[in-house]
């Protein structure tokens, strides 16, 4: 199957009974329903995945002199995927962070999109493509190493 992450951003600000009013139910410039989405297609084809509430996630990778890190995120919502090829991809968002999610099946089930709606009301760090971790969970460590650069 495919599977298309997609993360959005909330407006808080945003107005229905203004939309309603002055622009027929819809957003408009002035009145934003989202501050901005990224979507993600995952690569290959994904036999299965789970999504878990209230779980670790693991953030793994390099320091700038090559010196590894791996630091423990607690109470995320993880997307495990797990590939045809054998391979497990996982996408990680901060459960403070999730306004809500949805899981919609197009193309008699080939296609799945999963979209998880974020609070714009704390602050986050996006370290990766489909890694959103609230700011105040990132570990200290990186953020000094980026400020370095």
């Amino acid at each position: 199957m495919e599977l298309y992450l997609h993360f959005i951003q909330i407006n808080s600000e945003f107005s229905q009974g203004f939309a309603d009013d002055l622009n027929n139910g819809e957003e408009s410039e002035d009145n934003i329903k989202h501050l901005w989405e990224d979507e993600l297609k995952v690569s290959g084809s994904v036999k299965d995945f789970k999504i878990k509430n209230n779980s670790v996630y693991e953030l793994a990778g390099y320091f700038p002199d090559n010196e590894e890190f791996s630091f423990e995120i607690p109470d995320m919502t993880v997307c495990e995927c797990f590939m045809d090829n054998g391979e497990r991809n996982i996408f990680a968002v901060s459960k403070k962070l999730l306004k809500r999610t949805e899981k919609i099946i197009k193309e008699k089930g080939e296609a799945v999109h999963m979209y998880f709606y974020l609070k714009d009301t704390l602050p986050l760090e996006n370290p990766m493509d489909g890694v959103y971790i609230l700011r105040s969970d990132f570990p200290k460590e990186l953020r000094k190493s980026k400020s370095d650069n």
